[in-house]
């Protein structure tokens, strides 16, 4: 198959990272797959550093004509078989434009979205089981959205014990380190987790709390920090491309989330076998089986959330099981390939329906 992808994001998160595997996934199955990412965006220079060039111009939102008009060229000149559009500005234009080019059209959605941008695609993927009822609440008929869990290419998630992953990061190994990795925003919950840290710190006074990633609530959550006079104790490490190291370093991650998809950063961290505490928004309760394979918290909790992080440091023997038992779950259940296979799959059937509807044509 020749396969368009399309993605139009201000910013690099997991729908993006997992662009990469997608990509990387289908070019391995012998799909020749050509990537659409507007001009100017961080992700253009993400995905060419990882060897994906992809076909840019500058966009301008989800009533750019232009890019339409372009978008329906593009399918035509590379004579792409079928489209696969994610975020709402690219599915809303890369529908559109396949519709023009009568080729089908499947989109991902990543987060509990408004359906409307969803509406003209062939066929809806949703990340988890909660972003498939969100949309069914919306009006998208269910038989229309298949369930298709992002994917960890676990070739490239390697365990590295917490100590030796410190001196790999220059950071002293006997400091005990919770992480949290992601998107600073309010719907991620990083407040919940500097609350709970606050609780966390009476028992573990010189733990560090670390913070990777950006966004718009960065300012506010150093305010917060330094509020709860527990600023000394936390760190903002910014935006890291791969965080696998750090991750690595750290005793638990946490995905405090009120509102979640799925939750990447939760997959990455188990498949790197670090125990997880995440809390119960969206899709992080499909993939971690409380006390099994991390600890579930109520979303907006910290007493909760600083009871369930003091109970993994104060028993390490349980946060081993817990990050093997987590490694174990993503092989069955969250593994890159499976999720591409599922893909091409899905993209085989659409293009038959498309083709038996259109006479072959």
């Amino acid at each position: 198959m020749r396969i368009l992808e399309i993605i139009t994001p201000s910013r690099i998160g997991g729908a993006e990272t997992n662009l990469v595997t997608i990509t990387r996934g289908l070019t391995a199955l012998n799909h020749e797959v050509t990537v659409f990412c507007p001009a100017g965006r961080p992700l253009v220079e993400y995905l060419s550093q990882r060897g994906i060039r992809p076909i840019r111009w500058r966009t301008w939102g989800k009533a750019d004509l232009r890019t339409l008009v372009g978008l329906c060229a593009l399918i035509r000149s590379r004579q792409v078989d079928i489209v696969h559009a994610h975020l709402s500005t690219a599915s809303l234009l890369g529908s559109l434009a396949a519709r023009l080019a009568r080729r089908p059209c499947v989109v991902t959605v990543h987060g509990l979205s408004g359906a409307r941008w969803y509406r003209f695609a062939d066929k809806v993927v949703a990340v988890s089981e909660a972003v498939k009822g969100h949309l069914v609440a919306q009006g998208i008929p269910a038989q229309q959205i298949a369930v298709i869990y992002n994917g960890i290419p676990l070739e490239e998630y390697l365990p590295v014990p917490v100590a030796a992953a410190r001196r790999m990061c220059g950071f002293d190994p006997s400091t005990t380190r919770v992480g949290i990795f992601g998107r600073l925003g309010l719907e991620k919950g990083q407040e919940t987790a500097l609350r709970a840290w606050q609780q966390v710190l009476q028992r573990y006074p010189e733990a560090i709390l670390m913070l990777a990633g950006r966004g718009r609530s960065a300012k506010d959550l150093r305010a917060l920090a330094a509020s709860l006079r527990i600023n000394g104790n936390v760190e903002f490490a910014g935006f890291v491309p791969d965080p696998k190291a750090l991750m690595c370093a750290c005793d638990v991650i946490v995905v405090p989330s009120r509102r979640e998809g799925l939750g990447l950063a939760a997959l990455e961290a188990m498949a790197l076998e670090r125990p997880v505490i995440v809390s119960d928004a969206g899709g992080l309760a499909e993939i971690v089986l409380h006390g099994e394979t991390g600890l579930v918290f109520p979303r907006g909790e910290p007493q909760p959330l600083a009871e369930a992080i003091i109970r993994v440091l104060a028993d390490p023997e349980l946060g081993y099981r817990l990050g093997k038992a987590g490694r174990r779950r993503v092989e069955e259940r969250f593994e890159a390939a499976r999720q591409v296979a599922a893909l091409q799959d899905l993209f085989l059937s659409e293009l038959q329906a498309c083709r038996a509807f259109r006479g072959g044509n």
